[in-house]
This record gives C-alpha cells, structure tokens and sequence, in this order.
C-alpha cells in the first residue's frame, strides 16, 4: 500500500467518524422531540481496481421498526374515535342529570308525581296546585334544554367533520410534497432522515382521522389507503369534499339529503353505519354522534315527552276535554299528534289555561282543563286520575331501545340510567385504549428512539476511531517528512 493510498484511507475515516460524531450529537440532542426517530450513519469498505480504499458513507437513515408502528397507530385511531364518542357519551349523560339530583329529570318526574299525590289530600291548596304547575314547567324546561344542547351536539360534530376533513386534505397534501422532495434529495444523494420524520408525524395525523395502512413504493414515497380500501394518496393525494351544515334541527339527517355527506375526487363515499372506508378515527366518531349517537337519545327523548303528554290528553285522564283537546302538556300550545313525535320534546309546554301568567286558572289543575269554572273545591278525582295518568305502566314507544313496560317516572329513570351506563362503559373502554395506547408509545420508542446511554457509547467507539485515524495520518505525516529529508 502506498502512502498516499494510506494518508486517503485515513481521510476517509476521519470524515466518516466526524458525520458519525455529528450524528450522535443530533440524536442527543433530539432524544426528547416527539416523533423523531434514531438516525444512524451506515458505511462501507471502498474497494478500487481490488485495493481497499478507505470507507465511504452509505447514507443517513431512520430506525423503523414496522410492527410496532403499525401496532401503535393502530391503537392511536381506537383511542382518537373512543374519545369523541365517550366525550359525548358523558355529556348526553350529564344533561339527563344524575339520579337524586334536584335539577335531574327523573327526579323532576318524581317531585310532579309527589305533588300530585299530595294535592289528593288537600284538593283546595293554592299552594299545592302551585306546586303541581311548578313541577310542571320544571319538566317542559328540562326537556327544552336537554334537547337543545342535544341538537347543538350535532351542529359541533358537524363543524368537527369539516375540521377534520381540512385536516386531512392539508396533511394528504403535506405528504404529497414530502413525497417528490424526500425523492428528489434521495437521488442527489442527500440524507431525508428528517423530512421521513417530518412525513411520519403527518401520517400519524392522518391515521388519528381516517385509520389507514401505507406502503412505501420503490421510490421512496409512501402510498396512503384507509383500512376500508378507500385511496388518499397515490402519487397525489385525493380530495375529501364536505359541507358544513350550521345549525342542525332534530328532522334533518343524512339520508334526507338535509345534512352533507363525504366525497372523495368527487365520487360519494358510503359512509354505511359506521363510516364505510372511513371507519375508526375521529371522523367516523363525529359522524356517528351525528347521524347515529345523538339522533338515538333525541328520539328516546322524544319518545319520553310524547308519553309525558299523551298521559294526560285523553278525556279518560280528564273528561273535559274534547276531541282534539291538548291536556296540561301540549306541544306549542296544542294538542299533540303522534304523527309528528320528532322533535317534540323541544316544543313541550304548559296548557296556558292553568297558568296564571298566561291568564290560565290553577283551579283547572283540580276541575279539568275544559271546565269553565272552578267544581267543588274538596273534589279530588281529575287529581286521582291524572296521579294514576302517571303511574300506569305503559308499553314504550316501538324502535327506541327501550323493551320494558314502564310508569312515566319509571320512563324517565330507565333513559337516564341507560346512559348513564352507557357513559361508563365508553369512559372503561377509552381508559384501557389509552393504557394500551401508552404501553405500545413505549415499546415505539425503545425501538426506533434516542437511547442516550447507548448514543454515548457510541460516541466513545467514534472518538477511539477518530483518534487512531488521526494518529495514522500524523504517523504518515512524519514519514513523508523524513523521505523528503532524504
């Protein structure tokens, strides 16, 4: 070997242990940045005409470990999708109030039930019939606010479908870009560790909206496909089309027309009961509390409020009224038809004609809603029966959920304890998907992440590496001093 061939083996060690040094540094230096990954410096013998010729670097690339990325990101969508659905879950929960609360509605139930039953006993209180209206109004509020913020749940997820959606065109968009730059860097010869990182996070943004799988083509781009089969990237990225909707009523649904769906290019997709090739993520989340979670509790709410009026708006409960005659509960103000039981429970209100602020009469409470003045005032029967109104068991309303034959405040009891089970089981069930979401992050890390223990180390073996490569080019140095002496 000459010494020239020597002097450039150890050059090209130097250079090679000074971007191995650099490397580390960077590790070190990013071991906490979330999403980066370990980058490493691969090299090899450099061989000329069969003479070895020092060292030459390979590239600068990632540490991926496949598996546990899939395992995490996978995760990572359940745990976005639980989210808004526990969140929401918890909020329809809370609305109805818990059991024994004051402001509850079930327990709203029981205080009508109460003052009902009390007024038998004392038919001509003022007091007592004050009560009954007020126990009353207490309800049709209740019900005109749960419904309310019921409808508003829809609007929000509504937004929260067009938030994503921008979302995922911007991120598809994003990995388009990284794609041809990380491509074109690639082929100059160029490390793209970081723009493979930078691309990773984007895809992990991705996969929180719409679970996906990718596929890393042969010139280094990453194609993008929803687990439902559903093309987002493929050399360029898709379209995702969407139309927010600003306020939604209980009538409107999807299959209406009356709210928007999703396009991918233009073409609809089939969203299906679950998203379609959308499912998982938080897009379908939303899209299920709109089209699927919060419409259920309307319609059971409703179902409840049509059997809170219907009690009473029979001349059976009160042989005053007529045919077509709206008992103490109405909708809007009159009677109520079973034909158009949606939404009903945000239009429930009290019959103006016993409610002295209206320029009603209390005394109807106890004489009948029809009569035109005040009966006997020890009579207790209307009260008997519109007491007996609310505690007969009735069967409910067909396609509601709800299978069990129930008194008006057994109804109510019933719908806020399905809820409220149903919160904690989605609350249980994003708990243990965030634990095993937390687990999985680990195991990610201690794969492809900065172990600066093991990054030191490394930089020992450099130094040591460094210093002999440098002591052959200062040995070189005092031989070719010494020919030269010659």
């Amino acid at each position: 070997m000459s010494l020239s061939t020597a002097l450039n083996n150890a050059y090209s060690g130097l250079s090679v242990m000074s971007k191995s040094a650099e490397t580390v540094s960077n590790n070190v230096s990013n071991a906490l940045t979330e999403g980066y990954s370990r980058q490493r410096v691969e090299y090899s013998a450099s061989v000329v005409a069969g003479v070895g010729s020092g060292v030459v670097i390979e590239g600068i690339y990632r540490s991926q470990d496949a598996y546990a990325t899939r395992a995490r990101l996978s995760v990572d969508a359940e745990v976005a999708n639980l989210g808004v659905l526990s969140n929401v879950t918890t909020r329809l929960a809370e609305i109805l109030g818990d059991p024994g609360n004051p402001t509850a509605l079930a327990t709203q139930y029981q205080d009508l039930e109460t003052a009902l039953s009390t007024a038998i006993n004392a038919p001509d209180s003022v007091a007592l019939q004050q009560g009954i209206l007020f126990a009353a109004k207490e309800i049709t509020a209740s019900f005109s606010r749960i419904s309310t913020v019921t409808t508003q749940l829809r609007t929000d997820a509504d937004a929260a479908i067009a938030k994503d959606i921008a979302n995922l065109n911007g991120a598809l968009k994003n990995v388009e870009n990284l794609n041809e730059t990380i491509r074109n860097m690639a082929i100059s010869g160029h490390s793209v560790a970081s723009l493979e990182d930078q691309r990773q996070t984007l895809i992990d943004n991705v996969n929180a909206i719409v679970p996906i799988r990718t596929v890393l083509n042969e010139r280094g781009e990453i194609d993008i496909f929803t687990r439902g089969g559903a093309v987002l990237l493929n050399g360029s990225a898709a379209e995702l089309e969407f139309t927010q909707t600003s306020a939604i009523s209980p009538s409107m649904t999807l299959s209406s027309g009356a709210l928007s769906g999703i396009s991918i290019n233009g073409k609809p997709v089939e969203l299906g009961a679950h998203g379609g090739v959308l499912a998982g993520g938080s897009l379908a989340a939303h899209l299920d509390v709109r089209d699927r979670l919060a419409p259920l509790f309307q319609t059971q709410l409703d179902a409840l409020a049509a059997d809170l009026i219907m009690r009473f708006q029979t001349p059976a409960v009160d042989p005053t009224l007529g045919a077509g005659d709206a008992g103490i509960f109405t909708d809007t103000g009159g009677s109520f038809d079973t034909l158009n039981q949606v939404g009903i429970s945000q239009r429930v209100s009290i019959n103006i004609a016993v409610d002295p602020a209206s320029g009603g009469q209390l005394w109807r409470i106890r004489d009948g809603l029809g009569a035109g003045s005040p009966g006997v005032s020890g009579t207790s029967e209307q009260l008997i029966r519109m007491t007996n109104a609310l505690e007969e068991i009735v069967p409910p309303s067909p396609g509601i959920g709800i299978t069990s034959f129930l008194s008006g405040t057994g109804f109510a009891e019933e719908l806020t304890s399905a809820w409220a089970m149903q919160a904690n089981l989605m609350e249980a069930d994003h708990g243990r998907n965030q634990g095993r979401l937390t687990v999985l992050k680990v195991e990610e890390q201690n794969a492809i992440g900065v172990d600066t223990d093991q990054e030191m180390q490394f930089l020992l073996n450099i130094e040591n590496a460094y210093s002999a490569n440098a002591r052959v080019i200062s040995v070189l140095d005092d031989l070719m001093q010494k020919l030269l002496e010659i």
